[in-house]
């Protein structure tokens, strides 16, 4: 009898942290379906070393191929399933604008490689042209099944982000703070955190503080960085600066061997220092709300000041806290189960109807724009001069919008739900 082959699945990450992400749900998907992972070139395509510590390991290194080669694959070789782990620029493009609506797999996914609470409007108007977008907690999902459908995305799935795995104890000498690029979202707050790393370092000459940053000066990656800490250091003298203050590359686990703290402002690396057992600080010197990305911990007993840092008081998370966010347990993930189902739906014929790109003045502007933000240099060179110029005109609008506001204008600008 003829064994019916496995469900193939290509999984297609563009950045760092994306790809890292991809790592995770391909170890989990290979069990039962034939899996493959590339990485496509686009406007942050990740370097060698940032591939090579996003997979740590656990892979081979993917394949590295550009947007023309990933269509003619998806042409040629139509995959069962497509997990799109990129930005949601570069998903809207492939998706919606190349395949106009009709993507080239039976079901296609998404998802986003971090806390995403609360889910944003525009991460899931990106990502509409999906089947499916995967979730990491109970709290994530309510929020995302509670304005679907959108679009064609109708489902979510549940994975686990993070895997509760302490680590052997040595003795713990070392405190580690994961910047982000986007909070704190000023240059002064920026300056005000190193300054609190600085007087930790210097109150416990006996531990080291270190900086750990996701790439090297220059790097690309998923959301670029304004004022970086390596940056900032430059403005403070030798003399100043803490000779056990220092700067760190490479997987985070590596750093959390010998952790005695681990402190950030909101990011998802917080969730690994609490897996491996670190206690962990969630600075709310710079607010508590979803502009600054932590909403999420409130409730999480993780919250603490720069004051807290220096005197190195760091905290264990609610327990309840933990099952609502991200602490679920693998037994609760379903998204492989769910797109099996989607599956066998489409094939039978189920899968609803796709929507038409936007089109005219606005939609083709909006196009262009988000093209630019997917693929910027490794586009054409016309197509990145269209990109720029839509760009520009965007920030236009937003600026007259700003003005209108603060004039107290009744002829109020409106810009799209995906501007």
């Amino acid at each position: 009898m003829t064994r019916t082959p496995p469900p193939r699945l290509l999984v297609v990450a563009d950045s760092d942290s994306y790809l890292k992400w991809a790592v995770s749900r391909v170890i989990e998907a290979r069990r039962i379906w034939d899996v493959e992972l590339v990485v496509v070139r686009n406007a942050v395509t990740p370097s060698a070393a940032q591939r090579h510590a996003a997979v740590d390991g656990r892979l081979p290194d993917p394949e590295v191929i550009r947007y023309s080669e990933l269509v003619a694959r998806l042409r040629s070789h139509r995959p069962d399933v497509l997990l799109l782990a990129c930005r949601g620029p570069l998903i809207q493009l492939l998706l919606e604008e190349t395949f106009l609506g009709e993507p080239p797999c039976d079901v296609a996914l998404a998802g986003i490689p971090g806390i995403w609470m609360p889910p944003t409007a525009l991460g899931l108007e990106l990502r509409s042209a999906a089947d499916l977008m995967i979730v990491h907690s109970a709290r994530e999902r309510r929020d995302v099944d509670a304005v679907l459908p959108l679009g064609n995305l109708r489902a979510t799935g549940l994975a686990s982000l993070i895997e509760a795995d302490p680590l052997a104890g040595e003795e713990r000498r070392r405190v580690v703070f994961a910047p982000q690029a986007l909070v704190p979202r000023t240059v002064e707050q920026r300056r005000a955190l190193l300054a609190g790393l600085i007087t930790a370092a210097r109150r416990h000459p006996d531990h080291d503080v270190v900086i750990k940053l996701r790439g090297e000066e220059g790097e690309a990656q998923t959301h670029a960085e304004f004022a970086s800490f390596p940056q900032l250091a430059e403005e403070v003298s030798r003399t100043e600066w803490p000779r056990n203050l220092t700067f760190g590359h490479g997987p985070l686990r590596e750093h959390l061997v010998g952790c005695a703290g681990f402190v950030t402002v909101s990011s998802t690396a917080a969730l690994e220092a609490v897996a491996a057992g670190v206690p962990t600080l969630c600075l709310d010197d710079f607010g508590v709300s979803a502009d600054v990305i932590n909403a999420v911990f409130d409730g999480s007993g993780l919250f603490g000041t720069l004051e807290d840092l220096a005197e190195l008081r760091f905290h264990t998370p609610d327990p309840g806290w933990m099952r609502d966010n991200y602490f679920h347990g693998h037994e609760a993930d379903d998204w492989i189960d769910t797109t099996a189902r989607l599956l066998s739906q489409a094939r039978q014929g189920g899968r609803p109807a796709y929507r038409a790109p936007r089109r005219g003045v606005r939609g083709n502007l909006s196009r262009a724009r988000r093209r630019f933000e997917a693929l910027g240099a490794e586009d054409t060179a016309a197509r990145r001069v269209l990109g720029i110029v839509a760009r520009t005109g965007a920030r236009a609008v937003r600026r007259a919008l700003k003005r209108s506001r603060r004039a107290g204008s009744p002829d109020a600008i409106t810009l799209s739900p995906s501007s």
